[in-house]
């Protein structure tokens, strides 16, 4: 039998599932805990969110918690994996006057000067971790609420299930992770209309991503603005941030996205604007087809 409960946290809603109806609440209160810890690390939206510290820092050294260094760390990771798609690091609206003799000035008559920044180093490239310490350029900017929530659905997923002793699917937005024995049947996630339910194996990962999403992604006036030609793609994976990750570069750059997904025995579905589904991956087939 399955419980379910749901709150909010990270500007999102979050969804607590278990196999066990009386542990429910006492998952409830432990995913809750977990999510406040980390809204109050990554949420700009929370004036003393510990990344306002790194903003102030101005590109020197800060001692950050544990929690902070383990979110930047996925989020440096996928960022390198996917050639900076999740915009998770980016270059900031305002260049560091430190940096000038790398700016480019331009001018077209009584237009405005146009200033743009010229540097081989990728941005997610940049900042620095270690000994308790982050060090991230006046000129970057990192963005971790995408990776703050997988790494929530992802964390107190094993957590509960380890402490509890039962099946648990964690649901943070458009990231779903599972751990501890499934239900019978197995924990069915709904996925974007067109491809409707698809079954999540144990200890996995599911993202969805929709052109919504990539639209909203965090841009610098310099960004390109990236044209999908899906509606939605999701992806299974071994951990909730590898699943976002690949599933957002499905809409950027399918085929690098594809070959990803294909290497790693990953698992995608993806819906065009046409409405046409395609799956690909080793389980692909079989997960849609057990959850109808």
């Amino acid at each position: 039998m399955i419980a379910t409960t749901s709150l909010t946290g990270l500007d999102t809603d979050i969804t607590v599932s278990v196999t066990e109806p009386a542990t429910l609440e006492s998952a409830r209160r432990e995913v809750a805990r977990h999510a406040e810890n980390i809204d109050l690390t990554v949420n700009r939206r929370r004036a003393s969110a510990e990344i306002h510290a790194v903003d102030l820092a101005a590109g020197t050294p800060v001692m950050v918690s544990v929690v902070f260094e383990q979110i930047l760390t996925d989020a440096l990771f996928h960022a390198d994996l996917t050639g900076g798609a999740t915009q998770a690091v980016r270059r900031s609206s305002v260049p560091d006057y430190r940096h000038l003799p790398h700016l480019r000035f331009t001018t077209d008559g009584p237009l405005p000067v146009v200033v743009r920044t010229v540097s081989p180093i990728p941005a997610w490239h940049r900042p620095r971790l270690g000994d308790g310490c982050v060090t991230v350029p006046a000129d970057v900017r990192i963005e971790l609420l995408t990776a703050g929530r997988a790494f929530l659905a992802d964390m107190s997923a094993h957590l509960v299930a380890e402490r509890l002793g039962c099946g648990v699917m964690v649901a943070v937005g458009g990231v779903v992770a599972s751990a501890g024995h499934p239900p019978l049947g197995g924990w069915h996630v709904a996925s974007a209309p067109v491809v409707g339910e698809l079954e999540l194996p144990q200890g996995h990962a599911m993202a969805t991503v929709s052109a919504a999403d990539i639209a909203a992604l965090p841009r610098g006036p310099f960004d390109p603005q990236p044209i999908s030609g899906l509606m939605s793609a999701t992806v299974v994976a071994d951990d909730a941030g590898t699943a976002q990750a690949a599933a957002t570069l499905m809409h950027t750059d399918p085929t690098r996205a594809r070959a990803w997904i294909l290497e790693e025995q990953m698992s995608a579905w993806s819906v065009d604007r046409d409405g046409a589904v395609d799956e690909f991956g080793p389980l692909a087939a079989r997960l849609h087809a057990h959850a109808a």
